[in-house]
């Protein structure tokens, strides 16, 4: 979906004039309906590998809320948003995005919800702070090779630490065949 599909986050823009990128409208509207956040055991997808089906336990949700709502404040502090904005988004009745958080007010109370809110803007502006803005395919190419660089120098003892070294070297060889360091997120 593109970001003209939403016209509720399309129109108002989130920051000025910046708007944010379609899969960010797409996790705040919709929720994680590929399943991208919901890794590790508490959760699992269905037959049809479309859908995300947490497990009966609380904590799994919660961990998958969790990482649903820092993705959402990344990109809201990426587009240069504020925590204000962050807010609205996560308490906005009909965006699937922000499900965690209000049930965090509904069963902890708004102010509890709030504190978690400025938690999770305080880390993702942190982590936002300290990512590098690449500009261009040559500006991928040296942040690759100088992280190739520190992955060789590492020491990598023992059978895992061998493979951990082929898993990584994997990893790089698909990124520079990409020209980016990371998958978009």
């Amino acid at each position: 979906m593109t970001d003209n599909n939403h016209p509720a986050l399309s129109q108002r823009s989130i920051v000025g004039h910046a708007q944010l990128p379609s899969a960010a409208t797409d996790l705040i509207l919709l929720g994680d309906l590929t399943g991208r956040y919901a890794t590790g055991s508490y959760s699992r997808l269905s037959s049809d590998r479309r859908t995300v089906i947490p497990r009966g336990d609380r904590q799994g949700a919660a961990e998958h809320g969790h990482r649903i709502t820092a993705a959402i404040a990344c990109h809201v502090a990426r587009a240069g948003g504020s925590i204000d904005q962050l807010t609205q988004l996560l308490l906005h009745p009909e965006h699937e995005g922000g499900r965690h958080t209000r049930s965090i007010a509904v069963r902890s109370g708004q102010t509890r919800a709030l504190d978690y809110i400025r938690r999770v803007w305080t880390s993702a502006s942190k982590t936002i702070s300290t990512t590098i803005a690449l500009s261009s395919r040559q500006d991928a190419y040296e942040v690759l090779a100088a992280l190739r660089d520190r992955i060789e120098t590492t020491p990598w003892r023992g059978e895992r630490g061998r493979t951990a070294l082929r898993v990584l070297r994997a990893h790089l060889k698909l990124r520079r065949d990409r020209g980016r360091p990371a998958a978009p997120r």
